[in-house]
């Protein structure tokens, strides 16, 4: 009998275990899914805030790389994947960001540069969230017994989305950017305190 009710103590533990497992994917998965939402949403927000500095001061760099993001947004907005095309779409925005083109703009447009700068450190935070969500799904997927068992189902495995962020260095050359953009933090900080701005 002491031995009956052991076998099923152990079948029971196993049993748990492997339900969590199962459930914690599950909850990682839809992580994963809630971080690109909030990327890509902070992607577009940036290409909004660029199309409008491109209005304001006439910047036909600039103008080309948001034109190529819209494009390229239409496809995410569909489920694209966030795969390397997508990746130097961002990259060349990014660069046309942080041209002297750009930073020329702060006299004639601040409002408008101020908000390309926000929406920019917005972005590298958003990234980071979302990559950070990727890891832990790919850390726990990496294990033997969810391999082994297959507790992952079918799901795609998640890919980073790695993209040139730095921000653009402004007045004063000290690499910061006036106001909100000031508060943001490579290492997991937030962004004026709160995550509000990453809502889709």
């Amino acid at each position: 009998m002491p031995l009956v009710v052991l076998t099923v103590a152990v079948i029971v533990l196993i049993a748990t275990y492997l339900t969590w497992l199962a459930s914690r994917l599950d909850r990682l998965a839809v992580r994963v899914t809630d971080a690109r939402t909030g990327l890509t949403a902070q992607l577009a927000l940036r290409v909004a805030a660029a199309g409008e500095l491109v209005r304001q001061c006439e910047l036909a760099e600039l103008g080309e790389a948001v034109a190529r993001a819209r494009a390229a947004h239409a496809a995410l907005a569909a489920d694209g994947p966030l795969d390397n095309d997508a990746e130097a779409v961002e990259n060349n925005l990014s660069r046309a960001l942080r041209s002297a083109q750009v930073a020329a703009t702060a006299d004639r447009a601040p409002d408008a540069l101020h908000a390309v700068d926000v929406a920019a450190a917005r972005v590298a935070l958003a990234r980071q969230l979302h990559n950070d969500a990727v890891r832990d799904v790919r850390a726990l997927r990496s294990r033997r017994v969810v391999r082994i068992l297959r507790l992952s189902g079918r799901r795609p495995l998640p890919a980073y989305f790695e993209i040139d962020d730095a921000l653009p260095v402004r007045s004063g050359g000290d690499g910061k950017i006036d106001g909100d953009a000031d508060e943001h933090k490579p290492d997991g900080g937030t962004l004026n305190g709160d995550m509000t701005g990453l809502a889709p």
